[in-house]
């Protein structure tokens, strides 16, 4: 199956082409034009900037990585076009609305499509964030209240090889405080003032795990204390 997938410098997208060993990758060291030559049964679409931020400090940066890149994409020819978007998708924040523009372009643009709206994605190989943070020790910015619910890059996979179509809420069955993680991972570290709640929802793609199994499941995997 020829599949071409995007940001595989990192993260997702990078873990996702180990999966697929004889896929194409666009980096930002290539341009979507460089594949209108090709024809590819899936297409997947990983790469994307994430800004936590408000309109007074948004980049531009953003709406080239999130909107731009998508819209040049789906030129593309394809069969099917699986776009990673975000549960954020509902936030009124710059980058929520990036990523629900972004679907709109995937929607009304592909004949066969998934727009995968995943929780907080942990993995092998995963860019530094709070989490990573967590897990080795470093003082955070959020609240030990904050809200996250969690899945792994494996019910990704799961969910693109289980031929989904249409908009699906990819979530763990259960959610988990930030503090409940660094007991996990058996940390002290200072929080900080910064409140984030994921917000009530239901997953369209039972796993059949809750966020705590995830994070013991990473840790079981990938960490090594």
């Amino acid at each position: 199956m020829a599949t071409l997938i995007t940001g595989t410098n990192s993260g997702l997208g990078k873990w996702l082409s180990m999966q697929f060993p004889n896929c194409d990758k666009l980096t930002r060291k290539n341009s979507p034009a460089e594949f209108n030559g090709n024809e590819y049964d899936l297409i997947i679409h990983c790469a994307a900037s994430v800004q936590h931020c408000d309109w007074s400090d948004v980049s531009i940066s953003l709406f080239e990585d999130n909107v731009f890149l998508t819209k040049e994409m789906v030129k593309i020819p394809h069969k099917k076009f699986i776009l990673i978007s975000s549960i954020d998708e509902s936030k009124n924040s710059p980058y929520g609305i990036s990523k629900r523009i972004s679907e709109v372009i995937v929607r009304d643009s592909c004949n066969d499509y998934l727009v995968l709206r995943p929780s907080s994605l942990i993995g092998d190989g995963m860019r530094k964030n709070t989490f990573q943070k967590i897990i080795k020790g470093e003082d955070i910015a959020l609240t030990s209240n904050t809200v996250m619910n969690y899945v792994l890059y494996e019910d990704v996979l799961c969910a693109i090889k289980e031929g989904y179509s249409g908009i699906k809420v990819l979530r763990s069955n259960d959610d988990m405080t930030i503090g409940e993680v660094t007991g996990v991972f058996e940390k002290n570290i200072n929080f900080g003032s910064i409140h984030y709640s994921v917000g009530e929802g239901v997953t369209e793609i039972d796993t059949g795990k809750t966020s705590k199994d995830n994070v013991r499941l990473y840790r079981e995997r990938y960490f090594e204390g």
